[in-house]
């Protein structure tokens, strides 16, 4: 065989080697679902996991890249044959095959019943390592309304909607979106313009005017819409939240026209536009005082999750891409996987993919505790921190994950038909930016930590779990977590007593490691408890360096002369 050929066949394994399933494939995810949600629990939903992995890793897999082509996005239909206007959204034919996989797994009919946030979260996950795919935006917004009619819906919206939200038939179901952005401004939500007025003759109903700048998954039959009923006050006190029908009940638009569709950096298979609304029909969601605090408490919480599980499955597959080729590609005589800078790259991938997964995890389970003890999540302490900080690590990791999965391939990594890494290093940002850019999340962050020490939940979490740490073996670490914890909460405490221009340039570096604290803590603990036959003797490496590199102060890898050792733990097995 000659060089050539040769190269080709490493590449034929490297593609051979890959996964068939996902959720087979990943030992850790299977270990902390079942920790969190119970054996019990997992049992009665590993069969539409399994068939989700599967289903992820083929067709869906291989449709998603189809789809992302340039001839294949989707497009609006303005005007019927007729000359009548229209809201049609017009998508290609593997956007329909992908979605009969997707909903028939029970991503969405799974939230019927309360409890299964992290089994909601897990299937997501799944489709998720093939980024938008593109029904991830629809399954979060739809899981958002979902909780919100349950929430505080009325007869109507649980009578007949809630039902068809909820269908696992693709080809039967509704599917919802929100729209809370205008062109004067995004994370604003405050200025708000769009104005509700009550129907005179019909109780309960109103009609919505003004315009909606960012419009994700316009397609859908639900919209949930932020708008400011007449003579409210201004700011988000005077924000009222609208459930608007996409169509009326004979067909025609509901007062609801697309102007034109956003050409995005990435999620380009997931329809965004611009909309005007017209004296649409609408319903509100709850009373028109408590609008805001259900759109940020329920809706944009509920996206927030989303987005880390979408940064984590993307980490997760761009390892599995990395990984793989690493292990057969050859430069210089040697196997990419066997240089030591390679290696760093790639236990860096694996260790904050699990690193992820586990805190994301970890909030979808909070959230299912606090339901099932008739709590609202949002206000627990705890989960309003830990939801906000979370969407804010993993999408940050996300980036830094695909970027060294690309590099490892090379040249190769940059080729959209060779693997999914450039379309995810394209989706990245604009996942980043959903539901709050970083800079809101740390104003929030400040907002909760000077009115009530918010933060001082997560760091009581997160020192709970390392003093329940079983066994003597992690021990050190512990004790330096422990360590770190402390400094991390001297550093709130002096942050909050300090200026408000000092605070805003400090607290990301410190919000930063408080998650990492709680990401080592969560893995420290599950390596603990893993069986000697789980194949996850790595995660307590991975804890490690997690916590070193990235949580503690003073640590420099190459002043460690157990560094390369560390990294070899975290990649072995």
């Amino acid at each position: 065989m000659n060089r050539r050929d040769h190269g080709r066949s490493l590449l034929q394994q490297w593609d051979a080697a890959k996964p068939a399933n996902f959720y087979d494939d990943d030992r850790y995810l299977r270990a902390a679902l079942a920790r969190r949600v119970g054996a019990e629990r997992l049992a009665r939903f590993a069969p539409a996991l399994r068939q989700a992995g599967a289903d992820a890793a083929g067709p869906v897999s291989r449709a998603a890249a189809v789809l992302d082509r340039p001839e294949h996005l989707p497009r609006i239909e303005a005007w019927s044959p007729l000359g009548e206007r229209t809201a049609n959204v017009l998508s290609h034919p593997a956007h329909h095959e992908v979605g009969r996989l997707v909903w028939r797994s029970g991503v969405l009919s799974v939230l019927g019943e309360p409890g299964n946030v992290a089994v909601h979260a897990a299937l997501t996950y799944l489709f998720g390592m093939n980024g938008e795919v593109p029904h991830l935006c629809s399954i979060a917004c739809t899981a958002g309304l979902v909780k919100a009619i349950q929430r505080a819906g009325g007869d109507l919206m649980r009578r007949e909607w809630l039902p068809r939200l909820l269908d696992p038939d693709y080809d039967r179901r509704w599917h919802g979106a929100q729209f809370v952005t205008e062109v004067q401004g995004g994370s604003d939500v405050g200025a708000n313009a769009c104005v509700a007025r009550p129907v005179a003759d019909r109780d309960g109903v109103w009609r919505l005017s003004g315009e909606k700048w960012f419009c994700s998954n316009v397609g859908a039959d639900l919209y949930a819409v932020s708008a400011r009923p007449e003579g409210a006050p201004d700011g988000t006190a005077g924000v009222a939240l609208f459930v608007v029908p996409r169509r009326l009940e004979d067909g025609r638009p509901n007062g609801v026209f697309i102007r034109r569709l956003k050409d995005k950096l990435g999620t380009r298979t997931l329809p965004t536009a611009e909309v005007d609304f017209q004296d649409a029909l609408a319903w509100p969601l709850g009373r028109p005082e408590d609008g805001f605090k259900l759109l940020m408490g329920v809706i944009i919480n509920t996206s927030r999750l989303a987005v880390a599980i979408g940064a984590c499955a993307m980490m997760r597959r761009a390892w599995v891409e990395a990984w793989h080729y690493a292990r057969v590609r050859e430069a210089f005589g040697r196997r990419l996987v066997e240089f030591p800078a390679v290696r760093h790259q790639l236990a860096e991938m694996r260790a904050l993919g699990a690193a992820g997964l586990a805190s994301t995890l970890f909030v979808a389970a909070l959230e299912d505790r606090l339901t099932l003890a008739g709590v609202h999540p949002e206000d627990d302490p705890l989960f309003r921190t830990a939801v906000t900080v979370n969407k804010y690590v993993c999408s940050v990791d996300a980036g830094l994950v695909v970027h060294h999965a690309i590099e490892i391939l090379g040249g190769n990594g940059t080729i959209e038909d060779f693997s999914p890494l450039p379309r995810f290093y394209r989706e990245v940002p604009v996942q980043e930016s959903w539901e709050g850019p970083h800079n809101t999340l740390m104003a929030q962050v400040l907002r909760d930590g000077l009115r009530s020490k918010m933060h001082d939940a997560l760091l009581a979490a997160t020192q709970d779990v390392l003093l329940g740490v079983p066994g003597p073996a992690p021990a050190p670490v512990r004790d330096r977590a422990l360590g770190a914890l402390e400094d991390v909460r001297g550093g709130f405490a002096a942050l909050l007593r300090s200026d408000a221009e000092t605070a805003g340039l400090h607290v990301r570096a410190l919000v930063g490691r408080m998650a990492r604290l709680n990401q080592a803590a969560l893995l420290l603990d599950d390596a603990a408890r893993a069986g000697a036959t789980e194949g996850l003797g790595w995660l307590g490496a991975a804890a490690e360096l997690v916590l070193d590199r990235w949580a503690a102060t003073g640590y420099e890898p190459a002043r460690d002369p157990g560094y390369g050792a560390l990294i070899g733990r975290v990649l072995a097995g």
